[in-house]
């Protein structure tokens, strides 16, 4: 026999845990202290039946806490110093006596402490820990009724699995309104607590201009940029258009606003549709398939150049669709002057170069002369040790030569520049890693890259990657997006990628999505051919009939339907069609004055009326019973009139 108490008391530690787990990460090393000693104060006093911490002091401790949370809580700092505040009080009534008030309170903190963990990480492991504390507390509760009732309750374990059986389906209606609930009730477009807790926006990645040689070092970063569901594309056409730089001042390659229009020309065999999923930054850009034709799903402005830029700058994750055509170009329409912008100041070695190039007569000629040139350097790709100098670029190509994509890029257009070739830096990403389990390409910030677009002979602006040059390309470039994720990780990602887009991203737009697509499947079912009604009737009839028998026999039990074969044989013996449903199983032996009919009562109320099945002699033993009772008549002498008018009958 195992105590409710018991049970209880565990329900109540595993629920303060599952609560804590997700905030456990964000608390304060003397928060997470205070949590230990709470649970061990708590679970020794639970066993030498006495706290140290009375209820008078627990409510000093808890006002205290509450008056260190008002000094440490700001405007700018609200979230965290909330949550240690929660985590505080769950602390204190750890450390108390489990009282049935108290319990409750617990219960309660241990879901609010958890529902606040959603203001720092929305983390698929949350889905796991909900489902956790609704099963916990549901079972909590009922429990928690009985123990208010009768504190020394106690169940064998036969009691115990009943009871849970019972129980488990508690939290399963509560789980599944929970999604209804979460599909149908309205939201808004931002996140419920961004007025709380607002996400600093990302400033790493893709940058807005270029200026090589300002960091020594690139460190990388773990983060993603976005992911991007689509087929599997060539590996040489995966280049994420984002910016388009066309002006070069001193160092520093910027972009000025589009004057010159551009016509893009179709290429149908490249055209793919991609859904990009991006996480916040700091700029408006909207990063796409090189090249874009159009963009759905947000408010943007698409420039000439391809340039991508929403109406404003977006505080969560965004989605939206491009349908775009990666072996494309496009027509440069009008004057090409301002692409052939140079700086005031240029190194004679980078003259020399240009004097080079100029021997080719046509773009062409003086795009692969200055190719050439780059592979007789023999330039490295690095971006780690990289010299600080003021004039990175002539330090590149005839001291260093190392450096990582600003370099090749920056270098190469200010080369074609002198050489009189229109060229211009295009910022974005290179390649990504192929999720063959989630069908999308999962691109980081360290994929962050930088290339030239120059125009040829015919006008068109063609897409060259300098980078693509480095003696080392392969290996530092390439080989890593090349390849596809391994089976581990692509479910790994997979599985937090349909996280963030079914749940994290499921707002008013997507709610409304949802309904416009439930109204059409009911329109559907209006435009069923009336030549398939009949089959559909009888499939429906046949699966009713084949309900009703299964619902009828499930819920015939062999006990039931043995009490229900001696109720019905008693009726037969007194002359009646039935009895009344209120006439008892007791009550029936007490009136009939008959001892197979109290034999029965005692067998059969003996197992039944203390949670016992019936043993296989007892359910033989009872079914003999019926049998004797066929082959003799017996009077019963109603006490209860009015129990058998039903019948029509005031007697046997």
């Amino acid at each position: 026999m195992v105590s409710v108490e018991r049970i209880l008391q565990l329900l109540v530690y595993l629920s303060a845990i599952v609560g804590l787990l997700p905030v456990l990460v964000f608390l304060d090393g003397w928060v997470l202290a205070i949590l230990v000693l709470a649970f061990i104060v708590g679970i020794s006093g639970e066993r030498q039946g006495r706290y140290l911490l009375g209820d008078r002091l627990a409510t000093g401790l808890s006002i205290a806490f509450f008056s260190f949370f008002l000094m440490q809580v700001s405007l700018s700092n609200l979230v965290e110093p909330l949550i240690q505040m929660l985590c505080l009080l769950l602390a204190v009534r750890l450390a108390t006596e489990k009282s049935p008030r108290h319990v409750l309170q617990l219960f309660l903190l241990a879901t609010i402490v958890l529902a606040s963990s959603s203001m720092l990480t929305l983390d698929i492991a949350y889905l796991f820990y909900l489902v956790l504390i609704v099963l916990l507390l549901t079972i909590g509760l009922v429990l928690l009724s009985f123990y208010a009732a009768e504190p020394q309750l106690r169940f064998n374990r036969r009691q115990w699995i009943m009871l849970l059986k019972v129980t488990v389906l508690l939290p399963v209606g509560s789980l599944l309104l929970m999604l209804v609930f979460f599909v149908v009730l309205p939201r808004t477009q931002l996140p419920l607590w961004n007025f709380l807790n607002p996400k600093p926006v990302a400033s790493i990645g893709m940058a807005d201009q270029v200026r090589p040689g300002s960091f020594a070092e690139l460190a990388e970063s773990g983060q993603i940029a976005f992911r991007a569901e689509t087929d599997r594309l060539p590996d040489h056409d995966i280049y994420w258009r984002g910016i388009v730089l066309n002006r070069l001042e001193g160092q520093v390659w910027k972009r000025m606003p589009e004057l010159a229009e551009e016509q893009l020309l179709a290429d149908p065999a490249s055209e793919t549709r991609v859904t990009i999923y991006a996480t916040p930054k700091a700029d408006r850009y909207l990063v796409t398939l090189d090249t874009p034709r159009s963009v759905a799903g947000i408010k943007h402005d698409l420039a000439a150049d391809g340039v991508v830029t929403g109406r404003w700058r977006e505080a969560q994750k965004i989605r939206y669709q491009v349908r775009a055509q990666y072996a494309a170009h496009s027509r440069q329409l009008g004057p090409i002057d301002k692409y052939l912008q140079l700086p005031e100041k240029i190194s004679q070695r980078l003259q020399a170069v240009a004097e080079q190039l100029v021997q080719g007569e046509t773009y062409g000629e003086k795009i692969a002369l200055l190719e050439t040139f780059f592979r007789q350097q023999q330039l490295s790709y690095a971006n780690t040790r990289l010299p600080r100098t003021d004039d990175p670029v002539d330090t590149f190509l005839f001291v260093s030569k190392r450096g990582y994509c600003e370099y090749f890029a920056s270098s190469f257009a200010l080369l074609l520049r002198l050489a009189g070739v229109p060229s211009r830096l295009v910022g974005g990403y290179l390649s990504g890693e192929y999720n063959h389990l989630g069908g999308y390409y999962l691109v980081g910030e360290n994929a962050a890259h930088v290339w030239v677009e120059a125009l040829d002979d015919e006008g068109l602006w063609q897409r060259i990657d300098p980078s693509r040059l480095a003696v080392n390309a392969d290996l530092a470039l390439f080989q890593q997006n090349r390849q596809a994720l391994d089976s581990l990780r692509a479910f790994n990602d997979a599985l937090l990628h349909y996280w963030s887009r079914v749940v994290l991203n499921y707002d008013l737009r997507q709610q409304f999505g949802t309904l416009r697509q439930v109204a059409v499947r009911v329109r559907d079912l209006r435009k069923i051919d009336l030549r398939f009604l009949p089959s559909l009737l009888w499939s429906g009839a046949i699966f009713g009939v084949f309900a009703v028998l299964f619902l009828y026999w499930n819920k015939s039990t062999r006990a039931g339907r043995l009490l229900r074969a001696y109720r019905k044989q008693v009726a037969k013996c007194c002359g009646l069609k039935s009895l009344p449903e209120k006439l008892g199983l007791f009550a029936l032996a007490r009136l009939a004055n008959e001892p197979l009919c109290h034999e029965f009562s005692m067998i059969y109320g003996g197992a039944i009326y203390r949670d016992r099945d019936l043993s296989v002699a007892e359910y033989r033993q009872l079914r003999a019973i019926i049998s004797r009772l066929r082959r003799q008549r017996i009077a019963i002498r109603v006490a209860l009139s009015d129990a058998l008018e039903d019948n029509g009958s005031s007697g046997c």
